[in-house]
């Protein structure tokens, strides 16, 4: 299974949702659409993840109702515990969030400190990039304007350190979230 896949489980675990409410409430974690959606579902159902009921309308097109089972919930908790892939544009800890009820405390915990190292390293080679871009442009005569051949590198290491920063701070947040959220261990 793909990692939309496992965002599609992991919206059902709310509550059942039609393949167009999945669609929609995808949107603000993933970029997908209809036509990578619907095949996804159907698949998800031949192997037991999902189950619909169909619903009979009269003035519009049945629709259907999907629901998370067991096996789906099962294989989404499996899915939860393994470690998050560095963040994308599709970023998978979004879903894995969503579904952090599936897991420990303490795996929890450790799956945002995980992404906080890799924030910390990655933070670290950015600074060294733009310390070096900022040497290129120094040695060139640019300066940092549009037209300089290396000014969208800069603003994209920019974005990059800005990005590290907010997910640091992010994971540091999350993590005492949980530690007010967990009782102590004893």
């Amino acid at each position: 299974m793909n990692t939309l896949s496992y965002g599609l489980l992991a919206l059902l675990t709310a509550n059942p949702l039609t393949g167009y409410e999945l669609t929609q409430g995808i949107k603000p974690l993933w970029r997908a659409g209809h036509s990578q959606i619907y095949p996804l579902l159907q698949s998800m159902e031949e192997k037991g993840f999902i189950r619909h009921e169909r619903i009979e309308q009269s003035d519009k097109p049945d629709k259907k109702i999907y629901t998370i089972t067991e096996e789906g919930i099962s294989v989404l908790q499996e899915w939860v515990r393994l470690p998050a892939e560095p963040a994308v544009l599709r970023d998978e800890l979004h879903f894995k969030l969503y579904s952090l009820w599936l897991t420990e405390p303490d795996e929890a915990k450790a799956l945002l400190q995980r992404r906080m190292e890799f924030n910390r390293s990655e933070l670290q080679r950015y600074n060294l990039l733009i310390k070096a871009n900022e040497a290129l442009l120094d040695e060139r005569g640019e300066t940092r304007e549009l037209k300089a051949t290396t000014f969208g590198r800069y603003l994209l290491l920019q974005k990059r350190v800005m990005a590290m920063k907010a997910s640091i701070e992010f994971c540091e947040w999350a993590i005492g979230e949980l530690e007010r959220s967990s009782p102590p261990p004893g």
